[in-house]
């Protein structure tokens, strides 16, 4: 592969390195990201030779002061070389804690950070688990979705769900979802970006819930905890639970926009894997769904999908029906009417259809009105 070749292909780290170098909208994240405020003087720069030929990929600094410095891998990375990297941020953590720079003008940030920075497919793509790795005190790691170039901090809480992958429970999606609708979601955003846009403290999730949320009596009204891990996931809320730069900007879209762009860049591999069994049998039952798609992954379980006896697929069929709206099928009935074949329709198609056979739009209304 020559250097062109390199630069261009998703899967190589140049490709990375460059994105991060080159694209503003992706250096945005990566500060919203650390805890700073994006002011678009920062400097993302090729790092440079410390001690014993140490070459950090990237070296984000403001006003000479290094914010971090960056590991960057590809999705097609094997365990030797993910641990590699790993090695190399405890080494970028060493200059930091010993005040070595590459350049004299140079001084660390007290918040100085390492990030190890790979597509979220890693999740997905390797037989190793992220989890089970020790990291250094100062890495935050940041996944990027190539679909879309969104971000998002892989954090404790999302750690928690990735844990138990192994060889008898495989990831075939990095993004979680469990028991909501898309349009709850969606309502969380528009709530953040209406009545918290400039706010700066951390905002409880329990009292959010209980006085505000619960108003909308959708669904799953007293259980909105998996709203907030699922919108964390996608990097759309903060650790304070506050809007990311990606979860603003994904808060300014129609709710057919969101669903399409949802489904499409993140969940897509489970819509893919349900819907290819549907096609073909769309009144099968929920345990004869779970069967097959075993036998589609060499028996193997799939993560937020074949877990938890039918709990996991029945969230999925509800939000088939109810925001993306390919399927019509009435409360623990298999009898069911595919409306459109969501493979087939491109993203712009998808809106349209969702905006037509969503069950949302009572749900959605209340939100004018706060």
């Amino acid at each position: 592969m020559n250097i062109l070749q390199d630069r261009t292909n998703k899967d190589s780290e140049k490709y990375l390195q460059n994105l991060v170098i080159n694209n503003k909208e992706i250096q945005k994240y990566i500060i919203d990201n650390l805890g700073f405020k994006y002011q678009g003087d920062e400097k993302f720069t090729k790092g440079k030779p410390y001690i014993n030929r140490i070459l950090p990929d990237i070296k984000i600094s403001k006003n000479n002061t290094i914010l971090a410095l960056v590991e960057c891998k590809s999705s097609n990375i094997n365990v030797t070389d993910y641990v590699r990297g790993i090695g190399q941020l405890y080494q970028y953590e060493y200059f930091y804690e010993n005040n070595i720079i590459e350049n004299k003008t140079d001084i660390y940030s007290k918040d100085f950070q390492t990030v190890y920075f790979y597509p979220s497919d890693v999740l997905k793509k390797n037989d190793f688990n992220i989890v089970k790795f020790k990291y250094p005190q100062t890495t935050k790691i940041l996944q990027i979705n190539l679909n879309n170039f969104t971000l998002r901090d892989f954090s404790p809480e999302q750690s928690v769900k990735f844990s138990n992958t192994g060889e008898k429970l495989i990831a075939i999606c990095p993004y979680y979802l469990r028991d909501n609708r898309l349009f709850e979601l969606y309502i969380i955003l528009k709530y953040l970006d209406k009545k918290f846009k400039n706010y700066t403290k951390s905002i409880s999730r329990i009292d959010f819930e209980k006085n505000y949320l619960r108003e909308f009596k959708t669904p799953n009204n007293n259980n909105w905890r998996n709203a907030f891990i699922s919108l964390s996931g996608l990097g759309f809320i903060s650790n304070k639970n506050l809007l990311t730069e990606v979860g603003k900007k994904f808060s300014q879209l129609s709710f057919p926009e969101f669903c399409a762009n949802i489904a499409f860049d993140f969940y897509k591999p489970y819509i893919v894997e349900i819907f290819s069994i549907l096609e073909k049998s769309p009144s099968i039952s929920l345990q004869e769904i779970i069967t097959q798609i075993r036998k589609n992954n060499d028996q193997k379980d799939i993560l937020f999908l074949t877990e938890s006896s039918t709990r996991y697929l029945s969230s999925w069929l509800n939000m088939f029906r109810d925001d993306l709206g390919f399927l019509t099928f009435k409360p623990r009935s298999n009898e069911r009417v595919i409306n459109y074949n969501p493979l087939k329709l491109s993203k712009q198609e998808f809106v349209k259809y969702i905006e037509k056979f969503n069950k949302a739009k009572n749900y959605i209304d209340k939100l004018e009105v706060i």
